[in-house]
């Protein structure tokens, strides 16, 4: 995914399931931004089961509930996209600065089902 767009917000990662709709939904966002202040998921590996994620969209809240929070490689993110048959939203971010590669050497995939949507 090309990401050079995301600066301080969230977004929703094309060819994944639309938020709030069966299936699995990525939404990225930075865990430092480019000023070196905190991204909007900075502190995202901190979420732990039962933890809620709340998405609004269209007048409604839709409140997720957190069922995993894992580390992976960069190339494993795929392993964790799969598709899923109620609603759900994967978190991910960058983890891990290398200086000397200019890269990040792991991700935080946080994982939540949907339990409730309610009205705003």
């Amino acid at each position: 995914w090309d990401l050079r767009w995301l600066a301080s917000s969230a977004g929703w990662l094309e060819n994944t399931a639309y938020p709030t709709f069966t299936g699995n939904s990525a939404i990225t966002a930075h865990t430092t931004l480019a000023s070196g202040l905190d991204g909007p998921f900075a502190k995202l590996d901190t979420l732990k089961y039962g933890d809620q994620v709340i998405v609004h969209v269209g007048g409604q809240k839709y409140v997720y509930e957190v069922r995993t929070n894992a580390t992976v490689k960069p190339n494993a993110i795929a392993s964790v996209l799969q598709h899923e048959e109620k609603p759900w939203l994967s978190l991910i971010t960058c983890k891990t600065y290398d200086e000397k590669s200019g890269e990040y050497l792991n991700r935080v995939v946080v994982r939540a089902v949907l339990i409730n949507v309610l009205d705003e």
